[in-house]
């Protein structure tokens, strides 16, 4: 069937995105940013007309374009590509499906679960059911603070345990099942957790440590605090996260003490973490890491200062019952 012309039919597109489109289309030109970025906010006949054309375009140029939008809206959060991130979900590309899930990361428009979860658990691709089950994650944190529906909150418990559970699947998918099911305070979730931890795979068992600090039962904080002396880097990474995470002075000595860890991630971790828990000792030693000969471990420990001393301050502006929106 001959495509129409794009410059005389679907009238009800815009003009500007019509255009933009036959370029894409008809051209091997390179796209502009600004042409790109005339693409946002697609209405629902720019998205069909996107759709028509898109199938036919290159992987290449697929992969070129999907990967432009993804940097632009990174650096301009007024730009939206969520139309035309839903119709790359069903591309036959599926590094191509796996940046329209990453483009939709920010969308919280509880419809897309009915999306994401078919393509955690039917994609052809390991790498597309990880992303999707990764993306899950914000709706159960949703989920959990009761800002979506119960009958959404079941489903999403389900479905993420029943990947996490399931032997055949790859650890990667099962792992970001885990994690993103996390949120969720509930006991099988907890079961879930200790499940992975007990693995014999040294990633699942990260991944438990990750999805502890997402729990946050008080249970898992002994256990983490264990971890910070674990002989894996890995672990010791996780630990540190998930102890910022639960902001408990107990983690405190532990975090110090790996401020000079020999891996630098963990270094910069630990003092992130330190910042977010505060209290005497947390802040008499950033203040001395602010003197680092290490660049980076000085300006994390500037920074984790600054974001206590912020923090105390919305306290006192709270206890005190003033305004702390600026509005007077």
């Amino acid at each position: 069937m001959k495509k129409p012309d794009l410059r005389t039919d679907n009238a009800e597109t815009d003009p500007v995105f019509r255009e933009v489109v036959r370029k894409l289309a008809e051209t091997t030109e390179r796209l502009s940013s600004s042409e790109i970025a005339a693409m946002s906010l697609a209405s629902p006949e720019d998205a069909r007309l996107f759709r028509e054309y898109w199938a036919g375009t290159t992987a290449e140029r697929k992969a070129a374009v999907l990967g432009r939008m993804l940097e632009l809206a990174e650096d301009d959060p007024n730009l939206e590509f969520s139309p035309l991130y839903l119709v790359m979900l069903d591309d036959e590309v599926p590094a191509v499906r796996v940046g329209a899930v990453k483009g939709l990361w920010e969308n919280e428009d509880p419809s897309l679960i009915r999306r994401l979860v078919p393509l955690m658990e039917d994609d052809a691709e390991s790498s597309v059911r990880a992303a999707a089950a990764q993306a899950l994650g914000k709706f159960v944190l949703l989920a959990e603070h009761g800002k979506i529906r119960v009958g959404l909150r079941d489903l999403l418990l389900s479905r993420l345990l029943d990947v996490f559970q399931n032997d055949c699947e790859t650890n990667e998918v099962r792992r970001r099942a885990l994690e993103s099911v996390a949120y969720l305070s509930c006991p099988e979730v907890r079961q879930a957790i200790m499940d992975s931890y007990d693995s014999p795979e040294p990633s699942m068992r990260s991944s438990a440590l990750f999805a502890a600090g997402r729990n946050l039962a008080p249970e898992w904080l002994e256990l983490l605090v264990d971890e910070l002396s674990s002989d894996s880097p890995e672990h010791r990474f996780e630990a540190v996260v998930a102890c910022g995470n639960y902001e408990d002075e107990q983690a405190v000595p532990q975090l110090i003490r790996l401020t000079d860890d020999p891996d630098p991630e963990i270094r910069l971790a630990a003092i992130t973490s330190l910042g977010k828990i505060g209290g005497p000792d947390a802040r008499s030693h950033l203040r001395g890491l602010t003197e680092s000969a290490d660049e980076a471990v000085a300006e994390m420990a500037e920074q984790a200062l600054q974001d206590m001393v912020s923090e105390d301050q919305m306290l006192e502006l709270l206890q005190d019952g003033r305004d702390i929106t600026g509005a007077g």
